[in-house]
């Protein structure tokens, strides 16, 4: 893939410009302690096997809090449903139950595109509902900004966004609030060179409405912008049905080699494509 027609080069936040992991179970455990002290353990189980593959709630797969099922879903269209143990359903049950395409949501259909959603949809699960295990996030994000939360930027990507800004146009493109992704951003060596930072994006609903205007807003064509994240559904998928070109960072390995235009293992491997850009 050719990636040196490049204008816009848009990038995620969390997952994507950090390697850095304990937050995620710091999330976990604050949610953990909103469980009675004999569930406890259970949560933390699952959690631990989600995380190793050997658990129905897998990054990928959308989790309909509702019937409490785990989906696995193309353009809305449910190919394969699973039972919290795991056991599949028929291919009767789900023209049944999902006669229509879905349509995602940030409560009761939601896409586990990374680890940030692989404690929540485990809680709701468990009976904790949403606006609590939000506050717990809240609370995460309060404690990423301040300086308990040591990060390791990744070795060289300051240098090589400062470098690719002065050539491209660099746009910022994440759910997170604007404190503490500013935050974040300044711990990383990262607040000055974007050209725009767009927080709260609501991706994967908003996504394409976003490179629509990215778009529009640097004159160029769709196949002149780069979509870089984690998350397949946000980042890559909704963008590429545009016609950007994408560069997945596949931290699971559950991607397949076309999933996106590069496929990559960490940011550090897509950093070396990104030296490539001339």
């Amino acid at each position: 893939m050719n990636f040196q027609t490049a204008k816009v080069i848009v990038f995620d936040l969390d997952g994507t410009l950090y390697e850095d992991t304990h937050h995620f179970d710091y999330y976990a455990k604050l949610i953990e302690q909103l469980l009675p002290p004999d569930q406890q353990s259970l949560f933390a189980a699952q959690y631990r096997a989600a995380l190793d593959n050997q658990h129905a709630v897998k990054i990928g797969r959308v989790y309909d809090a509702i019937r409490d099922l785990l989906l696995v879903q193309v353009d809305g269209e449910v190919l394969e449903a699973y039972h919290w143990d795991g056991t599949p359903l028929s291919e009767d049950s789900i023209a049944e139950l999902y006669p229509e395409p879905i349509t995602l949501d940030l409560t009761d259909m939601v896409s586990i595109g990374d680890q940030w959603w692989i404690p929540p949809v485990i809680a709701r699960h468990m009976g904790i509902p949403p606006q609590l295990t939000y506050e717990q996030f809240e609370e995460v994000r309060r404690w990423m900004m301040g300086p308990d939360f040591i990060m390791q930027p990744v070795p060289g990507l300051a240098e090589e966004l400062t470098r690719l800004s002065r050539q491209r146009k660099l746009v910022l493109l994440t759910n997170s609030p604007q404190p503490d992704g500013e935050a974040i951003l300044g711990k990383l060596g990262l607040s000055e060179v974007f050209d725009l930072k767009i927080f709260m994006g609501m991706k994967p609903m908003e996504s394409q409405d976003h490179f629509r205007r990215l778009a529009e807003r640097y004159d160029c064509s769709y196949d002149e912008m780069i979509s870089i994240g984690d998350n397949w559904l946000n980042d890559i998928y909704e963008p590429r049905q545009l016609g950007c070109k994408t560069i997945f960072i596949d931290w699971f390995g559950t991607g397949r080699e076309d999933d996106a235009d590069a496929v990559v293992g960490s940011m550090r491997e897509a950093l070396e494509i990104l030296k490539t850009l001339q």
